[in-house]
């Protein structure tokens, strides 16, 4: 029997010329002055789901193309070829070019629905900064606003409310730092504000206990003169929390912080 490291020795040479054979023979392709060629071949590899070489050859005739039947078809592919090889932004900036220049063709529905696909893809977890999940939001109720009932329409609906969610998670997760750390009256104001932005929370219970432990811990720790109003006010946020969630989970702490409001406020 032939050894398998025998083997080798034999076939990687040969591989590493077919390589060379093959990058030398793409060299000769992008350098030719026949754009009808290059036009051809782009299509191939396109079609062979060769993207980074039919994204290399499209981008290499485009200005031969410009103002030509072929040119949108050209720029979409350029766009779709750096969106599979997950470049996200380079496929949305030809994304948003196609949309400046070509606001008729036959693409442009899928062009804006990508536009806002590439911005979701871009967007980071909830922890970090949301400006493209919040582009990504815009340019899908876009979508949604030019064609309700449009190819995408169901999937922008759900990716509008993913987004949401983690914008819902990053605002409550930044208004319970301030609880975690101790800043009551900086707590009351980030859980406040949470709760009106966002009145469909999955978040709403927990924050509205929040709410009220906040109020109860700053009127606890503030100048004598000023604790009876305090207390006061964190009553009224026991009364948000059971007038909405009368079983709370939360319903033997929030018992036991009333308890003691009540006391503080008749003193």
């Amino acid at each position: 029997m032939v050894k398998i490291s025998a083997i080798k020795k034999i076939l990687l040479p040969l591989f590493a010329a077919a390589l060379l054979c093959s990058c030398n023979s793409f060299d000769k392709l992008l350098k030719n002055p026949d754009f009808g060629m290059k036009y051809r071949e782009a299509g191939k590899f396109y079609e062979r789901a060769k993207y980074d070489k039919a994204v290399m050859l499209y981008e290499n005739i485009m200005t031969f193309y410009r103002n030509t039947p072929q040119e949108d078809t050209i720029n979409i592919r350029v766009a779709r070829g750096y969106y599979q090889q997950s470049d996200y932004e380079m496929a949305q900036h030809y994304y948003g070019q196609f949309r400046q220049r070509f606001p008729r063709s036959k693409f442009i529905e899928e062009v804006d629905y990508m536009q806002g696909l590439c911005s979701f893809d871009l967007s980071l977890r909830p922890s970090l900064d949301q400006t493209e999940t919040n582009n990504a939001i815009q340019a899908f109720n876009m979508y949604l606003y030019r064609y309700p009932k449009g190819e995408f329409a169901g999937e922008c609906k759900e990716k509008i409310a993913e987004l949401e969610g983690r914008l819902v998670e990053k605002a409550f997760n930044g208004a319970k730092l301030y609880y975690t750390t101790e800043h009551y009256k900086a707590a009351v104001v980030a859980l406040k504000s949470c709760i009106k932005s966002f009145p469909s929370s999955p978040y709403r219970e927990e924050m509205l206990y929040l709410v009220l432990r906040s109020s109860y811990l700053h009127a606890k720790n503030s100048v004598r003169e000023k604790q009876r109003e305090r207390y006061q006010l964190a009553v009224d946020e026991y009364y948000n929390l059971v007038s909405e969630y009368p079983e709370t989970k939360h319903k033997r702490e929030a018992e036991k912080i009333y308890k003691e409001l009540q006391e503080k406020t008749k003193s």
